[in-house]
């Protein structure tokens, strides 16, 4: 019942924001932004600051992030939550004026829409967010707005960063993404795609180096604005208590086939669908065991959708965090994802399956110790079933995967100091 009426209010501000947009009414369309606003119980405090920051919401790891922020440090001042999906709706409007139907509950514009949008309604697009923002920071009165988005990508909200600017709002970027192949990054560095947009923000966190070198060579103006300040999350994923318990729980993180490939023709026919494929013929054999609990935990747009039959005693879930099924989980197969490096910041047996025939294509692969690349899947399944059933002490001290983990999650001293920081600036 609550998800229906939660539904039919994300509908009427959805259907009232675009028409806002269609009667060019912007300071009705920023009083429906502030009274849409998320603020959850964790962010709520009697102590007043000038300053109130709005973010542009990720629910899936941004707001996990400033979660743990606020947990650790003293932060007193506002932070709010919008909507993405509020971006998205104004976007679509700019983009397609004279189609009225489409899904208000979760429009999808995609980036062919972004890249085809005419410049005229660009401008429009741009013009309109700005006279938002104006009227928005009005409705804040005397109060300093700050606004934070976690990817230089998101193309829908690039409206919003123009009227952030011409207001002389700032916006920082608190930039989520740190899990790329390194051929990945040379090519987005070579490309140089996103450089118009980082004129937009005044401060730029990361958390690791290679992100730091990866968007200055976008874009040397960056240089100045960035900060290493590591993952508020390598803080929060290991069960501090020492704990024996028998090896039974395996789970597989379905991971994207085409994950760490660069987005580009020349690489279109490239993809893990292989070595994805095999998993789930090892899963399935090893699924007759009883004593191995079988758990599949894959997304819930972007899930691979393997031609294989999967067993029906394996379990599956879609959508939300893995961090719940990696805290309960004894053995762990990954493969290029943030949360196969959580699961071996959270002391697990991590596998990583490499099936592929073309053996070249490893340079694909995220910086994983050799030693949890599997080439073989008997071998896999070998090592699987010797652990089975065998007691042993979690979370597992593996010194060999710290070079792995903070080369993407960075350094866990000083995170809070950092961001802390960060925010304050």
């Amino acid at each position: 019942m609550k998800k229906k009426i939660y539904n039919l209010f994300l509908f009427a501000l959805h259907f009232l924001i675009y028409f806002s947009c269609y009667f060019k009414s912007p300071k009705f369309c920023a009083y429906l932004i502030k009274i849409s606003l998320i603020q959850p119980k964790i962010f709520k405090n009697r102590l007043k600051n000038k300053k109130t920051i709005i973010v542009l919401d990720r629910v899936i790891g941004g707001r996990r992030d400033i979660e743990i922020m606020k947990k650790s440090s003293q932060i007193n001042f506002k932070i709010l939550f919008m909507r993405r999906s509020i971006t998205k709706i104004i976007f679509t409007y700019f983009c397609y004026k004279k189609k009225i139907f489409f899904n208000y509950q979760k429009p999808r514009p995609t980036k062919k829409d972004f890249l085809n949008q005419k410049y005229k309604n660009r401008k429009k697009h741009e013009q309109f967010w700005t006279d938002v923002i104006f009227n928005l920071k009005n409705y804040f009165n005397e109060k300093e707005l700050n606004f934070i988005s976690f990817a230089y990508y998101y193309f829908v909200e690039n409206g919003l960063y123009a009227g952030c600017k011409n207001n002389k709002i700032p916006l920082k970027l608190w930039n989520k993404e740190c899990f790329m192949s390194d051929e990945d990054v040379k090519y987005r560095v070579k490309i140089k795609e996103y450089k118009y947009v980082f004129k937009y923000f005044y401060k730029i966190s990361v958390y690791n180096s290679f992100m730091r070198k990866m968007l200055v060579g976008m874009d040397k103006s960056n240089e100045k604005k960035i900060t290493v300040n590591g993952c508020p999350r390598i803080l929060d994923f290991i069960d501090k208590k020492k704990k024996y318990k028998k090896v039974n729980n395996l789970l597989f993180l379905s991971f994207n086939p085409r994950q760490g490939f660069p987005e580009h023709r020349e690489y279109k026919n490239l993809n893990w669908n292989l070595s994805y494929n095999k998993v789930i013929k090892i899963l399935n054999d090893l699924s007759k065991n009883k004593k191995i609990n079988i758990t599949i935990k894959r997304k819930k747009f972007s899930a691979y959708k393997t031609p294989h039959k999967i067993d029906k005693r394996i379990k599956i879930f879609e959508g939300g965090t893995a961090e719940k099924f990696i805290n309960k989980a004894d053995i762990v197969i990954g493969h290029n994802s943030g949360s196969t490096v959580e699961s071996l910041i959270n002391g697990k047996y991590v596998m990583i399956p490499f099936f592929e025939k073309n053996p070249k294509l490893k340079k694909y692969l995220f910086k994983f110790n050799k030693d949890i690349i599997y080439t073989s899947e008997e071998k896999m399944k070998k090592d699987i079933l010797n652990l089975v059933n065998k007691r042993v002490l979690f979370p597992l001290n593996v010194k060999k995967n710290e070079k792995t983990t903070q080369y993407y999650y960075g350094k866990p001293k000083n995170v809070v100091k950092n961001y802390v920081n960060f925010l304050n600036s």
